[in-house]
């Protein structure tokens, strides 16, 4: 590839040359046209296969490689063309009193950055000093940028007929010749932050700094610009591009947020301190306004949060910089993203504020949300007691926290280091819902961290038969084999059946049943002894010591008394019992079956 290529016009053709990197150059080729060039440009830096040509009236683009030649406008009223090759990807046409400013595909720019240029006469020539672009016209010269629509200066010169550029600008009459030389560039910037043309303000700042300027004083000006710019778009209501200039400022973000309506606390508000016009403007945000504020605000504080998280050591009171970032992202999304709410609370670094936090979701009503918060914070208590006042109102079921559930599930998200709570909080879910309120304590995620024996004796004391289901769930479910538990078990069973024991011993006497074998008996202690015989025989780590003293002598529980003494190995006491108290011949031979040490006597004599 060439590294420099040039264009010569003559007469109705073009010669191409190109400059290799060493040697002279070297003719490429003659393209003919149907007309005499009058101005000719490449699109482009370096070597470009295209090329606009001025006609006289019109202009046309050159396809070198093809040689296809391309209409496009008409000069207008002027036949004369004019153009200018601005930068690397830009060309400038002229019609009548417009420059036309063409991308690299040959059509017009389309957005803020890159517009038409309206002269206030017809161009007879272009020159460019970036980031300035001026025109020769009647009057003399006129200065403008490719961003702003309002003219920068006018220079009155008579008849000015040439100019040339490079890093110096010259025009000349027929009898003078003029050099334009830029203002001092720092001067300059003051000038435009005064005229609040911020963009080109930042333009020229950003080349004092390459140009190798104060880098001092071009940080601070630069800090000057983005925070007058900022201010300057929020009472435009362009509060997208406000916030983006803030994000580049050291403006603290107290102030920032004080800018919109009831997110700061009235104190914090009153600290703040704004130019006469940004109060001013303050007074006049619609409702609209606002909704379109905090939209943009919620990605400055998303921004600033990020980084504040990335650079919190290097931040002076990053701290309270967060808590005040976090509840305000709260208020915003209360309002615009309620969805949002939730998830920022669930963070585990969220620093909302409590008490601001609070009254706020109060004021939307977001009752499931201030559960969250307490969570978030620690708060267990105070949202447990929300939870019980909401579940046990009337109509509960219409409130988004009626019902037991979001105590349950509160409840079992906490850990061992929190029992107290949880016996606490779950006595109004056993005493209302029995059949829901073991899902607290038997949750896969905390039924083997929960101190069992606690849990145990809380159920017990608030109703054994809850208690009973608990640790069958244990050994049945959780295959939970510890000694303590089916101590537990067993003891509670035999409890049970003590209770129970006078009513059956009250129809014996009075004749309404007939004696019968254990576990026949009617109604619950039949089940109960059922229930505790296939405990006894099936459990392996109880200890028959223990559960022996709690049957005690008040009740003949001879059957269960049997299997204990056969688990002591008191083999004996045992047989003795199933020969001559329960005379039971079927467990007599299971007994004998599975035990390898017998006294014979008895069994032979029976």
């Amino acid at each position: 590839m060439p590294s420099a290529q040039l264009a010569v016009a003559c007469k109705r053709k073009i010669i191409l040359y190109h400059w290799l990197k060493k040697g002279p150059p070297q003719e490429v080729k003659e393209i003919n046209l149907y007309d005499v060039p009058k101005a000719m440009v490449f699109h482009g830096q370096g070597y470009s296969d295209k090329i606009y040509i001025g006609f006289k009236g019109k202009y046309c683009q050159l396809h070198v490689s093809s040689e296809q030649v391309k209409d496009m406008l008409c000069t207008g009223r002027q036949l004369e063309a004019t153009m200018l090759w601005v930068d690397k990807e830009t060309v400038a046409i002229c019609k009548d009193e417009w420059s036309i400013l063409l991308a690299e595909d040959g059509k017009p720019y389309q957005d803020e950055f890159k517009s038409n240029i309206k002269w206030c006469d017809c161009p007879t020539a272009l020159l460019y000093c970036k980031p300035y672009i001026a025109a020769v016209i009647n009057k003399g010269i006129e200065v403008k940028t490719i961003q702003l629509v309002d003219p920068i200066q006018v220079i009155e010169l008579p008849k000015v007929k040439l100019v040339a550029h490079d890093k110096r600008m010259f025009v000349a009459s027929a009898t003078h010749l003029w050099e334009l030389k830029l203002n001092d560039l720092v001067y300059q910037v003051d000038k435009l932050i005064s005229l609040k043309q911020f963009e080109l303000a930042e333009t020229l700042n950003k080349m004092s700094h390459e140009r190798g300027g104060d880098h001092e004083h071009a940080s601070r000006q630069r800090t000057v610009i983005n925070t007058q710019a900022a201010y300057h778009e929020f009472i435009n209501k362009r509060y997208e591009k406000s916030m983006t200039r803030f994000q580049k400022t050291n403006v603290e973000v107290a102030n920032v947020i004080g800018l919109f309506p009831d997110l700061l606390s009235k104190k914090m508000q009153d600290k703040q301190v704004y130019p006469a016009e940004i109060v001013e403007a303050r007074k006049y945000l619609t409702t609209k306004d606002i909704e379109t504020g905090l939209e943009a605000l919620e990605k400055y504080l998303v921004a600033k949060r990020f980084d504040l998280n990335k650079y919190e050591e290097e931040v002076e009171n990053s701290k309270q910089t967060k808590i005040i970032i976090d509840t305000t992202l709260l208020k915003c999304y209360l309002q615009n993203k309620p969805k949002m709410v939730a998830s920022l609370l669930r963070l585990k670094d969220n620093e909302c504020h409590i008490v601001e936090s609070e009254r706020a979701l109060k004021r939307a009503r977001r009752m499931n949300d201030i559960i969250i918060l307490y969570k978030s914070k620690g708060l267990h208590e105070k949202a447990l007691t929300v939870l019980k006042q909401y579940a046990n109102m009337q109509n509960t079921q219409k409130h988004e926290l009626g019902g037991p559930e979001h105590t349950i599930k509160y409840l079992q998200d906490l850990g061992p280091e929190d029992i107290d709570l949880i016996k606490e909080y779950s006595k109004w879910v056993i005493e209302k819902h029995p059949d829901r309120c073991l899902d607290i304590f038997t949750d896969p995620s905390t039924v083997h961290s929960l101190p069992k024996e606690q849990v145990v004796q809380h159920l017990k004391s608030m109703n054994p038969d809850i208690a009973l289901e608990y640790l069958e769930r244990l050994i049945d479910i959780w295959n939970v084999t510890s000694q303590e538990i089916e101590n537990s078990l067993i003891i509670l069973y035999v409890e049970k059946v003590s209770s129970e024991w006078p009513a059956y011993q009250g129809m014996l006497a009075a004749g309404v049943v007939e004696p019968c074998m254990p576990g026949s008996e009617p109604g619950q202690l039949g089940t109960l002894r059922l229930r505790l015989t296939h405990f006894l025989e099936r459990l392996q780590n109880y200890s028959p010591s223990m559960v022996i003293r709690s049957l005690g002598y008040e009740i003949p529980l001879y059957q269960e008394l049997a299997i204990l003494y056969g688990r002591q190995r008191e083999c004996d006491k045992a047989l003795m019992l199933y020969c001559h108290v329960l005379a039971d011949r079927a467990r007599l031979r299971s007994f004998v079956t599975n035990t390898t040490k017998l006294t014979i006597r008895y069994t032979t004599n029976y």
